[in-house]
């Protein structure tokens, strides 16, 4: 199946319904909270009182949490990796406030957007650097859009979404070895299918 047709059928999915409490078999349920700096540091943030966002990752993947200088200056959420393969890693970063209007605060420069996240991960600027290749999709769940964008290198592949809501950029990088990421492929775009956000931006 072709890139496209991949992020076809990820819209399908995304907008047959909320996610589940209960993962699919073999993965496990997270929830981020999307908290200021001070909040980080020694806070798990895999409850879902007040979660933010959600997203399935595999059993036996390990939460690393974020400290605040992390969160405060790279904006990193969440960070979760595969303990067998390190480099096999689930990133959330979320940017400030986008406007105090959520209304008004439109993704319209996708590009631009994606590299303002590269300090969270200097494997992104060499993956943009050096990308063979590039896979632009968008689709909406609960009325919001959601950019994916998966980004080829020799090195590195990246599956990437972007959303707004609560007034902040909410973003997911599943990074993962090129050469692993064929034989991992359902696994990874698994990951990226059942990001969102919740909660309703009118009612935030």
């Amino acid at each position: 199946m072709g890139a496209s047709a991949v992020l076809s059928a990820n819209a399908l999915l995304l907008q047959s319904g909320p996610a589940s409490a209960e993962a699919a078999p073999g993965f496990e349920t997270y929830y981020g909270f999307g908290l200021p700096p001070t909040s980080y540091g020694g806070y798990g943030g895999n409850a879902d009182e007040d979660a933010k966002y959600t997203f399935e990752y595999p059993s036996g993947w390990k939460p690393s949490v974020p400290n605040k200088v992390e969160k405060g200056s790279q904006g990193i959420d969440c960070r979760i990796f595969n303990p067998r393969n390190k480099n096999q890693t689930i990133t959330v970063v979320t940017f400030g406030r986008a406007g105090e209007d959520n209304k008004s605060f439109k993704l319209t420069d996708i590009e631009t957007t994606v590299q303002g996240f590269q300090a969270a991960d200097y494997d992104l600027q060499d993956a943009i650097a050096m990308e063979t290749g590039r896979t632009n999709g968008q689709r909406e769940f609960n009325g919001e859009p959601y950019y994916d964008i998966q980004i080829d290198s020799p090195e590195v592949t990246y599956l990437v979404t972007v959303t707004v809501n609560y007034g902040k950029v909410f973003a997911l990088f599943v990074k993962s070895p090129t050469r692993l990421f064929e034989q991992d492929e359902a696994t990874l775009r698994r990951i990226q299918e059942t990001f969102r956000t919740l909660g309703s931006l009118s009612t935030y």
